[in-house]
């Protein structure tokens, strides 16, 4: 029997959460969740990552090709299908049975019943032995091996070092300040960012950017709307900041916060009415969709995914709650607790704003900011990992703002989160699965910034980039450095056996 894709990437499908009645076993136990053997610790999430991380693993990879012989290759049927024990009904197997030339009713259902047991096997692809699969690696034996490194950046988490993916390097590689969307603003905050053909983009504090059309669309305004500008001239609009389109009373008051999706078809917006809304934008129309209710409060922030079907709200009340996108309902709110000692002190009356949310677009998994509180709760609502209690942020150190990366939850050292501070500081962490606790990764070290973060944004094909505004309307962009361009010291404290001097010496790229 070959494992089902759940296996390796949805813990739901073990877990009997709706309650339904499976019955009992002949000995009387009563049939509830799946159980799980025992390396799991009883844990559905610990056993889908184990999965799928020996899935990806380079024994699997070493080994691929035995698998394919057994289903693809010569060892499917034949002397080879029966020393390998790989022998099956004989009606599964291609060309076996020819249903339409059966004449009895009997025998032709029966045998489909059979088929319908067992299954089918697929065709005969090759008859000879598949090659086995090379697995590449970034050092091989003393050496760096740097050419193989575009082969091994697919699989290396976002922001760590492709071939190394235990380290993080990053470096500052543009400074800019922002001067799109800033008419009108009462200070210098940055909104949004993105960056397009090596050019750093960013739109004010009160601006949201729409990415596939580079347009930007402002917020904030008497009108109670929105209004759609050019963020990046093209051969259409030749002009920045021009206003393409105005749409007015797209709520009862002000809006405080708008949020694209990635693919800028979907627009949701939160304002002081204590409501929000999602619009469809449709070339210079915005179609209202849904006016969604349960905050009491002005709304702060907004996540949307699209390939999750998710939205995600903060408000001023401290709710964060998560909508479905095709239902247009909602679906929970996430039980958020903070650190901080004020929050404890502060008693069930007091309720403090919702600082930043954000989607995982690669597993649906939502990152929270509460007071200095970070939290990652699934796509069901439970919580993933949390700010460990002993680490309580305090004076210019509390976070500013967070945003979630695409990083897997089966690459365990990957980087799941990034947060700015207000003092300047941007901070990289990673999960530690077993006790549910976030783990600071790294700091950078360069310290471009000296005021409070205003916005975030990982991007790059592996999400190998970080984009960073601030309160003075400073830019930046930190690129993830690759092996091969590290100092001879830096790799050797990579990788201490290895003798990096040599190669590098003779090497033109470091002469």
């Amino acid at each position: 029997r070959e494992l089902i894709p759940e296996f390796f990437y949805l813990s739901d499908f073990v877990v009997n959460s709706n309650m339904f009645d499976f019955g009992t076993t002949q000995s009387g136990k009563t049939v509830h969740d799946v159980t799980l053997p025992a390396w799991a610790k009883g844990d559905p999430k610990r056993f889908i990552r184990i999965h799928r991380q020996a899935l990806e693993s380079d024994h699997v990879s070493k080994n691929l090709h035995r698998w394919l012989d057994l289903i693809f290759g010569y060892k499917q049927r034949g002397h080879e299908a029966v020393t390998s024990l790989n022998t099956f009904v004989h009606v599964t197997y291609e060309g076996q049975v020819d249903l339409d030339s059966i004449e009895d009713p009997i025998e032709r259902n029966s045998i489909i019943a059979q088929i319908q047991n067992f299954g089918q096997t697929p065709s005969r692809l090759e008859r000879r032995p598949f090659p086995q699969r090379i697995v590449v690696s970034a050092i091989r034996g003393s050496t760096f091996d740097f050419n193989s490194l575009p082969s091994l950046a697919n699989l290396t988490p976002p922001f760590c070092l492709v071939g190394a993916p235990q380290h993080i390097y990053l470096r500052c590689g543009a400074v800019d300040t922002c001067r799109i969307g800033m008419a009108g603003q009462m200070d210098s905050s940055v909104g949004d960012l993105m960056y397009t053909k090596g050019q750093l983009v960013g739109v004010g504090k009160t601006c949201a950017l729409l990415l596939p059309s580079k347009k930007y669309i402002r917020y904030g305004g008497p009108n109670n709307g929105v209004s759609v500008h050019v963020a990046v001239t093209t051969a259409r609009h030749r002009e920045v900041n021009k206003v393409l389109s105005i749409h007015d009373g797209m709520h009862r008051g002000p809006i405080t916060v708008a949020k694209p999706s990635l693919n800028g078809l979907w627009l949701a917006t939160g304002g002081i009415d204590s409501t929000v809304r999602l619009w469809k934008y449709y070339g210079q129309n915005m179609q209202l969709q849904a006016t969604l209710c349960g905050h009491c409060g002005k709304i702060t922030c907004l996540d949307i995914s699209t390939t999750f079907g998710s939205i995600i709200s903060g408000g001023a009340d401290g709710k964060i709650l998560v909508w479905d996108l095709r239902t247009l309902t909602f679906l929970r709110e996430l039980k958020h607790t903070s650190n901080a000692p004020t929050a404890a002190h502060a008693g069930s009356s007091k309720s403090f704003s919702v600082k930043s949310v954000s989607i995982n677009h690669k597993n649906g998994n939502m990152v929270t900011l509460l007071l200095s509180t970070l939290c990652v709760f699934d796509i069901n609502g439970n919580l993933v990992a949390k700010q460990h209690p002993d680490e309580v942020f305090s004076g210019n150190q509390i976070p500013s703002v967070v945003i979630s990366t695409n990083c897997p939850e089966w690459m365990e050292l990957g980087i799941v989160a990034v947060t700015g501070h207000m003092n300047g500081d941007v901070r990289l962490w990673g999960i530690d699965y077993e006790n549910k606790i976030l783990l600071l990764r790294h700091i950078l070290p360069e310290r471009v910034h000296s005021c409070p973060i205003t916005t975030l944004r990982a991007t790059g094909e592996r999400q190998d980039t970080l984009l960073i505004g601030d309160a003075s309307g400073k830019m930046s962009v930190c690129n993830t450095v690759k092996l091969d361009q590290l100092s001879p010291e830096e790799l050797q404290s990579i990788a201490p056996h290895v003798d990096v001097a040599p190669d590098i010496e003779n090497d033109e790229e470091f002469r």
